[in-house]
């Protein structure tokens, strides 16, 4: 039994039933494969002081309903909110009650129904083309192969292109023609072979000294961007000028037009180095629905602007997987209406991490990373789970920058390992509305998280590991989230609940907010913050920000925590000045093995059971409350330990405390403002 103090209490109502004359009010479920995002609309004279409060139960129909998390008033119109850790392939039973005292939307109750989309599986392929590097003609046999560009042209729905093993010097492909969700085009390599993908231009290339250790080659396509030596990229340099003093330090080349400059390291002869240069800028563009790509390997396609391996170009219920992505400009690039697609599985790189960043930021257009989400995307429910992403500058993206549409992304990013970035892990940065970060392993990188700005919100960051921050090669101290950023709207509300972030590097912060930034609100729980320097230092303290039941650590000679000018030495005189973390704890955490990458707690730690019962988001948990942090150690399993629970069947009822100190999180507050 889960102790009274240690409840997230909210009101619980009697069965209600829909107000007529408030039928304006209309509620919409959108279903990934664990996820469900909520969205109620109504007209603006239904809540016209934007004082109402609402709260989804859910569960399977027919059964007892459990509490979910509030949701979030994004705008006077709109709430928005998700339900977490659901099965696929299900039906799910779901209903908002609204609390409102004294306004007619009081008492409202929306009831709904959705389903969870189904884990997908390639169908038996209704035909096989077969394909080699060196194929001809139209059998597309085993026998005879033919080449991919005659198997693209002639595969239908529901049939597969089986490619050979070797390298396609290929790209710049349009599919013809869609599959659809249960029957996609499907293109593979062939079982135990591994059919590679080549941007790059096979042709030998003569390098003419110029002096001064330059070198200069005529191309085969013009104002390529990518080009490595002995398989390490380039850097691009604007002008003949600066290639040849190296600007940057760096070996790098610069093309005009088909006349390509290169000096590399020690002004080595690149006569003698293995020299690729990209003549393609995609592999394919695809605008259709059902295409899925699974165990290719992908490279070198950058030539020109905006390039990428993949351009999922309005295309929807497209499926990567098991696929490598191997120094490409972009990856993968998503824009308009592109919706429910998987993208899991892969391993993405490239071989910049250790560029300077002022470098990277004077021009080198590689800033983005592997997945970018080139606005305007007004598709929703793109998943990227389960991949490894390394040596980038930005891992990855995870919004528009400017439009996305008039709905909520629904996009959900989860178990995915994020290492050695030399900026952002994952940029998060943009028009972001229900996008869920979870179970993500962030270590090697200057900034975890980036969330600078999230306009409309909600962003939900729950149970991410982020170690070792300030990595890549900058004068900036790293930081596991950042919310600063000049010159934009104001961000919407962040959700950080069961977060690990653990310094390492000297100087670095459990948890930094700088200057300048402006946002709704940082809604903080049961997080653990530890930090070399200060474990938290807020340097933006005029903007809210809403504490509690988080774990504050220093492992260095710094005060515990910064707060503006103030510093504190102790959680007790922090929580006296300023009203914050009532109920957290300042003490190691006593993690396993956070050196060697384990970071759960272990059975002497302060952080086993100390958390703070969340509906909807920790319903789960092993001994008599929930661990702080982003690990759940459970006993019974001799110290093993879970990175995110199944929901429980019983419900939690919860009711509003006024906050006042009693050790209750008044949730509601935070949201309806």
């Amino acid at each position: 039994m889960v102790p009274f103090s240690k409840q997230l209490m909210i009101p619980t109502f009697a069965a209600l039933a829909c107000l007529p004359n408030l039928a304006a009010v209309e509620i919409q479920l959108y279903g990934n494969h664990h996820t469900m995002g909520i969205i109620v609309e109504m007209d603006s004279g239904e809540d016209a002081d934007q004082s109402a409060i609402a709260t989804p139960s859910y569960g399977l129909p027919g059964e007892p309903l459990q509490e979910g998390f509030p949701l979030t008033r994004v705008s006077a119109t709109r709430f928005v909110g998700s339900l977490f850790d659901l099965t696929p392939g299900t039906r799910y039973e779901v209903q908002v009650r609204f609390s409102d005292p004294g306004d007619p939307i009081d008492g409202l109750l929306l009831e709904s129904e959705g389903e969870t989309r189904v884990e997908p599986q390639l169908p038996a392929p209704q035909r096989e083309w077969i394909v080699s590097p060196n194929g001809s003609g139209t059998d597309c046999t085993e026998n005879a192969p033919c080449s991919f560009t005659e198997a693209l042209s002639r595969a239908v729905a529901g049939e597969v292109i089986l490619m050979g093993g070797g390298v396609y010097y290929i790209g710049e492909f349009s599919p013809p023609r869609s599959g659809t969700i249960s029957n996609p085009i499907m293109i593979r390599s062939q079982p135990g072979e591994q059919a590679v993908f080549d941007g790059a231009d096979p042709a030998a290339f003569h390098w003419t000294a110029q002096g001064n250790g330059v070198y200069r080659t005529t191309a085969n396509a013009a104002d390529t961007h990518l080009v490595t030596a002995n398989g390490e990229r380039l850097y691009p340099y604007g002008n003949f000028a600066d290639l040849e003093s190296l600007e940057w330090g760096l070996p790098g080349f610069f093309a005009d037009g088909t006349t390509l400059y290169v000096k590399l390291a020690g002004n080595a002869d690149p006569n003698e180095a293995v020299m690729i240069v990209s003549r393609y800028n995609y592999a394919f563009e695809f605008g259709g629905t059902g295409l899925a790509l699974h165990d290719l390997t992908f490279r070198h396609y950058g030539r020109g602007s905006y390039a990428k391996a993949i351009y999922l170009n309005g295309a929807s219920e497209c499926w990567i997987r098991d696929c490598t992505f191997a120094i490409n400009d972009t990856a993968i690039g998503i824009k308009r209406e592109a919706n429910r697609n998987l993208i899991e599985h892969n391993e993405f790189y490239d071989t910049i991490y250790l560029w300077p960043w002022d470098a990277v930021k004077a021009g080198a257009q590689l800033e983005s990373g592997a997945i970018v989400f080139f606005s305007p995307v007004t598709g929703r429910g793109n998943i990227i789970r389960r991949n490894s992403f390394h040596d980038f500058f930005d891992a990855l993206g995870a919004c528009p920058e400017g439009d996305n549409g008039t709905l909520t992304n629904e996009t959900d990013i989860y178990e995915n390992t994020i290492e050695r970035a030399g900026d952002d892990g994952l940029s998060a940065d943009g028009v972001c509305s229900n996008l869920r970060i979870w179970n993500n392993t962030f270590h090697d990188v200057l900034v975890g998280i980036s969330l600078a700005p999230i306009l409309e919100g909600p962003v939900y960051a729950l149970r991410n590991t982020i170690s070792r921050t300030g990595g890549g090669n900058s004068n900036y101290t790293g930081l596991p989230f950042k919310y600063n950023v000049a010159g934009q709207p104001t961000s919407g509300i962040s959700y950080l609940f069961h977060n690990t972030s653990y310094a390492e590097r000297s100087d670095n912060h459990g948890f930094w907010i700088k200057s300048p930034g402006t946002w709704r609100n940082i809604v903080m729980r049961n997080n653990l913050w530890v930090g070399t320097a200060h474990a938290l230092n807020n340097a933006n303290t005029s903007q809210p920000i809403d504490i509690d039941y988080d774990l504050f650590w220093n492992q260095g000679d710094a005060s515990l925590i910064r707060w503006g000018a103030s510093r504190y030495d102790s959680l007790a005189q922090f929580i006296a000045a300023t009203g914050l973390n009532p109920n957290g704890i300042a003490a190691d955490p006593l993690l396993l093995d956070p050196e060697g990458g384990n970071f759960t707690p272990n059975g002497s730690s302060p952080a086993v059971d100390a958390g703070l019962v969340i509906p909807g988001i920790n319903d789960s948990f092993s001994g008599d409350g929930p661990d702080l942090g982003a690990h759940e150690r459970i006993e019974s399993e001799g110290g093993q330990w879970m990175r995110w629970g199944a929901h429980s069947n019983d419900a939690l009822y919860l009711a509003s405390l006024d906050g006042n100190g009693d050790g209750i999180l008044n949730v509601l507050d935070f949201i309806a403002n």
